[in-house]
């Protein structure tokens, strides 16, 4: 049940990130809606339903983006380096959660990064792509806190519903 929740989130932050922030682009630079829930559900939640989220989700993206893996790689990478984050470092959730964002955002730029100079077969610092880590790290700082309290309420919602629906069968 909980995997059919992520997925739907999933999809409701792709049609947001594609259709209602292209209509902004110098205010949200390319800010990746998927890597708060990516980020939280590898913090708080059990690795048991993520993969195929990341999977899906990140299919997902490469087929509307034309990103050929890269979204695939991005949130994979993002899982397999923040995964045991929680049991090295003991700050209260908020604090961990934006931490860990803010530095999934420079993950993702810098695989974009790299992608960009394997496929031009140089290595480029342009003033743009600084203005879109700029951009991007300050729309991680400003929310993070929200999407933190907003997973954080509905996916304990979600559980208090299935569990509650199991107690009420059994």
């Amino acid at each position: 049940m909980h995997f059919f929740v992520y997925i739907v989130f999933g999809i409701l932050l792709i049609c947001l990130q594609t259709t209602v922030l292209p209509l902004f682009p110098r205010i949200f630079a390319q800010y990746d809606l998927l890597v708060p829930l990516i980020v939280f559900l590898t913090l708080f939640r059990s690795s048991v339903g993520i993969m195929p989220v990341i999977i899906i989700t990140g299919c997902l993206m490469d087929l509307l983006s034309g990103g050929g893996g890269v979204y695939i790689i991005c949130y994979f990478l993002i899982f397999a380096v923040f995964r045991n984050t929680p049991g090295y470092f003991h700050f209260k959730h908020p604090v961990l959660f934006q931490i860990v964002l803010l530095l999934a955002v420079l993950v993702e730029n810098f695989v974009f990064n790299i992608v960009l100079s394997i496929q031009a077969q140089a290595f480029h610092l342009s003033l743009n792509a600084g203005k879109i880590l700029v951009v991007q790290t300050l729309w991680a700082l400003i929310s993070g806190s929200f999407f933190y309290h907003l997973f954080n309420f509905v996916f304990k919602e979600i559980d208090q519903l299935i569990a509650g629906g199991l107690r009420e069968k059994i």
